[in-house]
């Protein structure tokens, strides 16, 4: 029973945890609002210095200022510049599309109209109508607001009031204003157009000037939307435009099309499933994983010869990721009851947020959210990882040294960020090391209390500086500074020297944490110049360089840009991209250090023969998981939306522990500590029952002609028959199972690793047709990683399963190669159909065909590797496989087996002949000529 002291101790260390937490928390939301702050502040310095910097010429217009005598005091004066910008977003689930122009001017303090404005804000619209595109971006919209046709007139869709910021000691007047609009908009939709080269009417038959000076219009939309452009922008992606409004602009049209369905659209109730109804579903599939998880760490408990040291670390995982599993259930629950939540979206889609918009709102919470989850996998959980592993060998606490290896890239991404923002981030870094540096000096300290566990101490260090990394790297990587400038006048806006030298090491050092991690873990295999070898090589593998996002990247930009928008989803003083996509990047590089670590620590246990790890099978169970949420882990926005993902984590982790039973470990153990010696005796007996067997079943089939015509007498039969039946035990059929479980079931006298090799490589070779047909189908990925997670997803189960096959061979449900393989088809085959859901969103035809060429390959691979590991096992003991295996009944059943083949075969080829058919004699569809200006501008709200 506890004790009232018990009691009291532990909710002290319960409350104390708490706090401890609290503080940490604490630490970095005051880091991270003052990052945020940070970077918009150089957002707004930045755009101030495009609005001022760089003067053109003055030269009035003949006939400036014009007009009637209301317009004159409208009219920005001379030296004024200004900016347009149009950005479409989703309003939320069921609540159509936010269409919102922000207008933004740069006046002299001197000049008129700053009083003008000053002393009645409400008269912006009659500025904006005179702006370069004022008019022509208010026009599109006009329409979509409620009223427009009784009283909108003129000056609908514009702004209604303004806000006026002039910093101190500035002789330049920062004018604002901003205007929404919501429609609900179907797929093929579109604005009217917006003509940037339209003239305003000046109310006494003229037309209002172009004004002098630096005007630029620009829009931006998501992936749903594009464009219908006439003329030459001055900049544009798959999703921006970028136009500069001159006196010599010729024509610049611009129409933003819906091209795809929104599944936001609220006409009916089912229109607005689909948004929620992925989002739970990405939920669920992370809650499976959790939950798998959980499980193969709970399986280690109850492997046998498991440490208690070992056995308490896995109860603590377990309770960890128990933890986190009601944590996210409860996500799920209070999403049920806001259906506005984000969160759910961040999971299986994107938001494509500008730097320029700082300048106006501050860093979305998405920001902050996505650079936790980025720290704490690519600079937190490697210096955990590096400690445990430690621990684990030498049970003597965890080196300060290594851990400190580990979390030095942390340190070296906060000074980078220092070099590439520039002096006026000098504070703002000293701020985010100041509480880095508290909240792991308070870690340390409380875990270095006097009254504290001796084991709690020895992780003092370890916990302290993963603390450290987690709070900096958080910090930094919610917005990447960016110092920017003009070469010379006139020109655009590019990275200093300075930002672009430490914009490469920046790359690498988001890498470098999991790589020094594997090279610290592989202990005395290498040599020192070699580590450094192998790091350089691993890092730039691990580069997604092969496919760049252009249409994400401003081509000013250097190409660094385009290796940190994959890797953080931020291209530095352009686009930030939030979303789950963004973590693929470093999923993967964790996954492919974590399956080589993995194998390194079966390598290092099972190369003896005869012995295993003591966590062998728990090890194996994790290899399989890890293959199974491949897909998963290379392109979470593509698998997390589907149920059935969740489903094949679930199974896959379920079928490992039916394929590896608990209840068999004495019994393995005992096949698998069986010398080459004690194997090849186990196998002559097994070849001897069996020869008997097999002379008693011809002796029997032989002698009925005989008994039948008399020529032999029944005493003569009887001696034979019991000469034949002497040399076997009373009940031959239990021996001779019993002598084929232990002569098939073994391994050999080999060491479990070569048996695992062998077994991959067997593997390998049978699933290469699959592997090169989806591999020449692929429309080609970022880099290595995705080629090998995404496209070499079903080749990685696998060969898992394959490798799991041979190291574990004794421990396999079954008594023989073909018995075990048979079970290891039933969960390849379930997991591989529940992955390949995604990939089936096809015609039924072309989906049967698929579903039928993924169990084929399953098959032969499942009964090719049997065939060759029993020759394998019979070769072992220096005999034929015609020794054991029955090559009579084995012909018997060709013909058959040949027929349904045939069939099979004459039915893909069917199949495939009818699509390929219908491909060639299908008739081309002539695309519909694009609507013309006129068209596009009367189109209906």
């Amino acid at each position: 029973m506890p004790t009232a002291r018990g009691a009291a101790t532990a909710v002290a260390r319960t409350v104390g945890l708490l706090v401890l937490c609290a503080v940490v928390v604490g630490c970095t939301v005051w880091g991270a609002d003052r990052w945020g702050e940070a970077a918009r502040q150089q957002a707004l310095t930045e755009e101030y210095e495009r609005l001022h910097a760089s003067p053109e010429p003055v030269t009035d217009a003949p006939d400036f200022p014009t007009g009637p005598h209301d317009l004159v005091p409208f009219l920005p004066g001379t030296g004024s510049r200004g900016d347009i910008s149009v950005r479409i977003r989703r309003a939320g689930p069921g609540e159509g599309w936010r269409i919102t122009t922000r207008y933004r001017l740069s006046l002299s303090a001197k000049d008129p109209l700053v009083s003008t404005l000053r002393a009645a804000p409400e008269d912006f619209a009659e500025v904006a109508y005179v702006l370069p595109g004022g008019y022509a971006s208010a026009q599109p919209v006009a329409y979509l607001e409620p009223g427009t046709n009784e009283d909108g007139g003129d000056l609908a869709g514009l702004p209604d009031w303004c806000t006026v910021t002039q910093p101190t000691g500035k002789e330049r007047v920062t004018v604002t204003a901003e205007h929404d609009v919501t429609a609900d908009l179907g797929q093929g939709a579109q604005l009217n157009t917006y003509d940037l080269s339209m003239r305003v009417d000046d109310g006494d038959d003229g037309v209002v000037p172009r004004l002098p000076g630096h005007w630029t219009w620009s829009m931006d939309v998501p992936r749903e939307w594009g464009f219908q452009v006439e003329g030459r922008p001055d900049r544009q992606t798959g999703h921006s435009i970028r136009f500069r409004l001159t006196h010599e602009r010729g024509t610049a049209n611009v129409t933003p099309m819906l091209i795809t369905r929104d599944t936001s659209e609220p006409e009916t109730d089912d229109a607005a499933r689909p948004y929620t109804g992925s989002g739970h579903q990405a939920l669920l599939t992370l809650l499976f994983l959790c939950l798998a998880m959980s499980g193969a760490l709970i399986g280690l408990l109850r492997t046998p010869k498991t440490t208690h040291g070992l056995r308490r670390r896995a109860r603590s995982a377990a309770l960890g990721i128990g933890v986190l599993l009601c944590a996210a259930l409860a996500a799920l629950l209070e999403d049920l009851y806001l259906p506005n939540w984000s969160v759910l979206g961040w999971l299986w889609g994107g938001v494509l947020f500008t730097f320029a918009d700082l300048a106006n709102e501050p860093l979305p919470v998405e920001a902050h959210v996505q650079g936790a989850f980025l720290g704490l996998a690519l600079f937190t959980l490697p210096v955990l990882l590096t400690g445990f592993a430690h621990r684990s060998r030498t049970e003597s606490g965890a080196a300060a040294g290594p851990v400190l290896a580990v979390a030095s890239p942390a340190l070296a991404l906060v000074l980078l960020a220092w070099a590439m923002g520039g002096g006026d981030w000098t504070g703002t870094v000293v701020y985010c090391l100041a509480c880095a540096s508290l909240a792991a000096g308070t870690v340390l300290g409380v875990l270095l209390l006097p009254h504290g566990r001796r084991e709690v101490r020895t992780w003092a260090v370890p916990l302290a500086v993963a603390t450290w990394a987690a709070v900096a790297s958080t910090i930094v990587l919610q917005a990447l500074p960016r110092n920017m400038a003009q070469q010379f006048a006139g020109a655009s806006f590019t990275y200093t020297r300075l930002a672009l030298l430490a914009s490469w090491p920046t790359v690498l050092v988001l890498l470098a944490p999991w790589v020094v991690a594997l090279a610290v873990l592989t202990g005395p295999r290498l040599p020192g110049p070699r580590r450094l070898l192998l790091g350089t090589v691993v890092i730039t593998a691990l580069l997604p360089y092969w496919n760049p996002l252009h249409d994400w990247v401003s081509p000013r930009l250097p190409p660094t840009s385009d290796l940190l928008i994959q890797l953080t989803g931020q291209s530095p003083g352009d686009q930030m991209i939030l979303g789950v996509r963004v973590m693929a990047p470093a999923l993967q590089t964790i996954w492919l250090i974590s399956t080589a670590l993995l194998l390194l620590r079966l390598h290092d246990t099972g190369t003896h023969p005869g012995t295993w790890g003591p966590t062998a099978r728990g090890h194996c169970v994790t290899l399989l998981m890890l293959a199974a949420s491949a897909t998963v882990i290379g392109s979470p926005e593509s698998w997390l939306p589907y149920w059935t993902t969740g489903a094949a984590l679930l199974t896959a982790w379920a079928g490992a522990l039916l394929l590896l039973p608990a209840r068999r470990a004495d019994q393995a153990a005992t096949l698998h500590a069986l010398s080459g010696a004690a194997h090849s005796r186990r196998m002559a007996a097994l070849a001897r029952a069996l020869l008997f067997a097999e002379g008693r079943h011809r002796f029997l089939t032989s002698s009925r002609a005989a008994l039948a015509d008399a020529s032999q007498p029944a005493e003569t039969w009887d001696e034979k028959w019991r000469g034949l039946k002497r040399p076997t035990a009373a009940d031959a059929a239990r021996e001779t199972e019993r002598l084929r479980a232990t002569a098939l079931g073994g391994s050999a006298g080999r060491a479990a690793w070569a048996n695992a090799v062998a077994a991959a490589a067997a593997t390998a070779l049978l699933t290469l047709p699959w592997t090169a047909w989806t591999l020449w189908q692929s429309d080609g990925y970022s880099g290595i990683p995705e080629a090998i997670t995404v496209g070499g997803g079903a080749a990685c189960v696998w060969l898992a399963h394959g490798f799991t096959y041979g190291y574990l061979y004794p421990w396999l449900r079954g008594n023989s190669p073909v018995t075990k393989a048979g079970w290891l088809w039933t969960v390849m085959s379930a997991v591989q159909l529940l992955l390949a859901v995604p990939r089936l969103q096809v015609p039924s035809g072309a989906t049967t065909l698929s579903v039928f060429l993924l169990l084929a390959q399953s098959t032969v691979m499942a009964l090719g590797l049997a065939l060759y590991w029993e020759i394998r096992l019979v070769r072992r003991a220096d005999l034929l496989w015609g020794h054991i295996r029955n090559f009579r009944r084995l012909s018997s059943l060709a013909a058959p087996v040949s027929a349904v083949l045939v069939a099979a075969i004459a039915a893909a080829v069917t199949v495939l002949a009818t699509a390929w058919a219908n491909d060639v004699t299908a008739p081309v569809d002539t695309p519909s000529p694009s609507p013309t200006s006129s068209a596009s501008s009367s189109a209906p709200p």
